[in-house]
């Protein structure tokens, strides 16, 4: 990971960052600001699979399995990995082809956001720290009961624990980061391999009994846990893609991508969808533990899966850090993502109590919506510019329209939404704010779909905005190479 990757949705349930300027090519490090010359550049889109399957072996993908099948009262594993495999599928071909711009600009995603947004990239910035912070809690709470769980160590010492490695992976900063990400990847693998194994002695989560016809609502709630593990990764596609040459295979680019996300996405979020219970969705770190059949390699690996977890937020704190500087927090890097550290500190003090399977919802969710109207402004921007050899010398033409189409496109995603924490805001407020949801309660019987229309909105909206608005006056901006 460089010193300031960002991350997005579910970035932090998700997975375990990669230096991109090592790991895909031995390219040196320059600033996520800069665009990467042809010089610093090299590599093979084949490089793009290992990194991104790296990244996504991650214990919140099999946790969102387990969530997408939703024990007794949830479609059961054939409804659920089936709704998830389609958002994971749709999620990861959006990737793919945001991706393909990372070779033909050599820029980073969010710079690469720049485009559309200019000086007002800020605000998309504001929901991504925000949404870190979600991320943050949820994993504070599943590393906690990790540690808890292998160690039957009291709640408030397993917590001191995740806190510690965070804030000491914070303050020593990128060396260590790599190290770790290195690390865990590859205990990751071998986790995996075990409960694949453990998974074949036990047979998949079934249908509820009695159920009639095809569960809409339940398999579109899977469709939106596919598409908040894949989408919401939009947002740093290029930032893996742009050590590549320009001359770099767009098919190429796309295919690598969307295998090395789909083969690792599917494969734990089956895992996760085939051994769901209620018992799981209440204490998912013993589901792991009893899939791994207990005693001394389960104990390790549950240790392993709560220091993942704890270094995942480090991640986060680091890159919210960065953030924080970038829009002028005058205050050491440092600092900056300490106070990230404590925000999720306390929002997962606050959630506790929560259990654990609806809060996974909850922010797996509602977290990485942001990035569906982001996705849908950035890649109108983007076609646009589909014909620009040097795209980056041109700034950015209508930032307020694509303010305006991102900040309105949220909102109207807002009544698709099916978070539990949403319908509960809906039901205790119905006059003020009975819309939070309307549509996946009324229409979609509770299924999720804001993910495909906040990107259509934002897509439609800022298509819109961009053609209504005053003619530009281009200004172009001559950079080295």
């Amino acid at each position: 990971m460089r010193a300031n990757h960002r991350r997005g949705e579910p970035g932090w349930v998700y997975g375990v960052p990669v230096d991109s300027s090592t790991t895909l090519a031995g390219a040196p490090e320059a600033p996520e600001e800069a665009r990467l010359d042809e010089t610093q550049r090299s590599g093979s889109p084949r490089s793009l699979a290992a990194t991104w399957a790296g990244v996504l072996l991650a214990p919140g993908t099999i946790i969102t399995g387990m969530v997408a099948a939703g024990g007794s009262a949830g479609p059961g594993f054939a409804i659920g990995f089936a709704g998830l495999a389609f958002g994971t599928i749709l999620g990861t071909f959006a990737v793919g082809f945001i991706s393909i711009w990372g070779p033909r600009t050599g820029m980073a995603q969010m710079p690469l956001g720049r485009l559309a947004f200019g000086a007002l990239n800020v605000v998309p910035q504001i929901f991504l720290i925000g949404s870190l912070i979600a991320y943050n809690a949820l994993n504070d709470l599943f590393g906690v009961d990790a540690l808890a769980t292998s160690l039957g160590i009291p709640f408030l010492v397993a917590l001191f624990a995740v806190v510690a490695i965070e804030v000491t992976v914070v303050i020593v900063g990128v060396r260590l980061m790599r190290i770790l990400g290195t690390v865990i990847s590859a205990v990751m693998l071998l986790i995996s391999i075990g409960l694949i194994i453990g998974a074949a002695q036990v047979p998949p989560a079934p249908a509820p009994p009695g159920v009639e016809g095809f569960p809409m609502g339940p398999f579109l709630l899977a469709v939106g846990l596919g598409l908040s593990g894949s989408i919401s990764w939009t947002v740093q596609a290029c930032d893996l893609s742009r050590v590549l040459p320009a001359r770099t295979s767009p098919v190429g680019v796309f295919a690598w991508v969307f295998v090395g996300m789909t083969v690792p996405l599917l494969v734990l979020g089956g895992i996760g969808a085939w051994v769901s219970t209620n018992a799981a969705l209440d204490d998912p770190m013993a589901r792991v533990d009893e899939l791994l059949g207990g005693g001394a390699i389960a104990t390790v690996a549950l240790v392993a899966l709560g220091t993942s977890l704890a270094t995942a937020n480090a991640f986060n704190d680091f890159s919210a850090g960065l953030s924080l500087k970038q829009m002028g927090l005058r205050f050491p890097r440092a600092v900056c993502s300490l106070f990230v550290t404590a925000a999720g500190l306390t929002l997962a003090l606050i959630s506790r109590n929560t259990q654990l399977g609806q809060l996974t919802s909850d922010i797996v969710l509602f977290a990485g919506y942001y990035t569906a109207p982001w996705f849908g402004v950035v890649i109108v921007e983007l076609l646009y510019r589909w014909g620009d050899p040097r795209p980056w010398e041109t700034i950015a033409e209508k930032t307020r329209a694509a303010v305006a189409a991102f900040l309105i496109g949220f909102i109207l995603l807002l009544p698709f939404t099916a978070t539990p924490l949403g319908n509960q805001i809906a039901a205790d407020y119905p006059i003020a704010l009975g819309w939070l949801g309307w549509v996946s309660r009324n229409l979609l019987d509770g299924g999720d779909g804001a993910y495909l229309a906040g990107a259509v909105f934002g897509a439609v909206l800022y298509g819109l905005f961009r053609r209504i608005g005053r003619a530009p006056t281009t200004v172009t901006v001559t950079t080295p190479g």
